[in-house]
């Protein structure tokens, strides 16, 4: 069961969603129109995978950045100079700029996978006005709590709460 709890201010919202995480009575989730620290939960708060993402993209540029210009060297062989067939400036200069290619890439695609990006469907419950200038509590409970969490709601000053 999801209910709905419409703020007119983060203060009052951050402390309906600490009143909820408190008593254990469900799963909360806070929606808001601009980032608010006050509606983070610390326990949540953790560092990024984007940086994997971001690494791996890197790593898998550098080896196309080295492997493209090796077997293009190697496929046709030109000795300019006396230089050997395989020279290593060029392939470092690929190698870096197909490296900074595909961490960008990675990076993105990292943010659009865990961001659950796009997001066809909004779930089944959504109110409107928390993206313009309200603030949402979404709690997450089970039948057994849901009048206890719709009191806790409406206690810490919802100016509508909703079952969805």
């Amino acid at each position: 069961m999801k209910i709905l709890g419409v703020y007119d201010s983060a203060a009052k919202a951050a402390a309906a969603a600490m009143a909820i995480r408190q008593a254990q009575q469900g799963d909360v989730v806070t929606c808001s129109p601009t980032a608010d620290p006050l509606l983070v939960d610390p326990r949540t708060v953790r560092s990024s995978p984007i940086r994997l993402f971001t690494l791996f993209g890197a790593l898998v540029g550098c080896a196309v950045g080295i492997a493209l210009p090796v077997f293009t060297m190697l496929d046709l062989p030109l000795m300019v100079g006396g230089k050997p067939i395989i020279s290593v400036p060029p392939v470092v200069v690929i190698a870096f700029e197909l490296s900074m290619l595909g961490a960008a890439l990675g990076g993105f695609l990292g943010f659009l996978v865990l961001g659950r990006l796009p997001r066809v469907d909004t779930g089944p419950i959504f109110d409107q006005r928390c993206t313009d200038d309200r603030f949402g509590i979404v709690v997450t409970c089970t039948e057994g709590d849901g009048n206890v969490v719709r009191a806790n709601l409406e206690r810490a000053g919802a100016e509508e709460v909703r079952v969805g």
